[in-house]
């Protein structure tokens, strides 16, 4: 997973520097000869650009609420360690005063709650950690779709002015185009795999944080009532 990861940040380096320095541009002089119906799929693939990138805003967003998400969780953490210390020295000095055995066994119980406390904070952050990865990745996704729509937008405005017979066209070269969609478009899904597969990791680390979440609300409410889940869904 890590060497995926790593090829894909690399990878979306490369196809962002080919992209934005080397791409085969089209003269968009050549768009004023065409009509409006030969004009609508150039007008199409620009839409999808805007949308493209309203879809990286909100994958940003997404992963700066994942950190946020953790730095909660790590206070958590603090706080449930703090319990638990609490929890032990009040043992120690029920054993110092020759507690009751009633007495000791409600200290015991309260360490084992403690401790369960403390392991379903652990899952917790290990999950919204591999989260913080997923939203990293999905964000580079949605990146490298913005350099697919934008490499389709040079194809259907090089394509439109063939169709119209603008002079511009005959200094492109229509195979650079095509190759230069179909590698963004290669780079684009193997990075929505990779988030596939993270987020996949990742629900079972969510499973283990909800067992480990909900055994420690068994130990602090014995009487066993429901037990609410982390969140609804892994991610949202």
């Amino acid at each position: 997973m890590k060497k995926l990861m790593i090829w894909g940040a690399g990878a979306l380096l490369a196809v962002g520097c080919a992209q934005h320095h080397a791409m085969t541009k089209v003269d968009d002089s050549g768009l004023a000869r065409l009509n409006e119906s030969q004009m609508q799929p150039v007008d199409d693939a620009r839409i999808e650009e805007g949308r493209a990138n309203d879809a990286v805003a909100k994958a940003r967003a997404n992963e700066s609420d994942a950190r946020a998400r953790l730095e909660v969780a790590k206070s958590e953490k603090d706080v449930s360690d703090a319990q638990l210390k609490r929890s032990v020295a009040e043992r120690e000095l029920l054993k110092k005063q020759y507690g009751t055995p009633d007495q000791m066994s409600r200290a015991e119980q309260g360490i084992q709650a403690a401790q369960d406390r403390v392991k379903a904070t652990d899952f917790k952050m290990q999950y919204l950690s591999r989260m913080i990865g997923v939203a990293e990745t999905e964000r580079k996704a949605a990146e490298a779709h913005v350099a697919t729509v934008h490499a389709t937008t040079e194809q259907a405005k090089y394509r439109a002015m063939v169709a119209g017979n603008a002079p511009q066209a005959a200094a492109v070269n229509g195979g650079d185009l095509d190759q230069q969609v179909a590698s963004a478009r290669a780079h684009e899904a193997e990075l929505q795999k990779a988030a596939a597969e993270q987020r996949s990791d990742a629900v079972q680390l969510y499973n283990k944080w909800e067992q480990a979440d909900s055994s420690a609300r068994t130990m602090s409410h014995p009487e066993n009532m429901p037990v609410p889940h982390p969140m609804s869904e892994p991610g949202k």
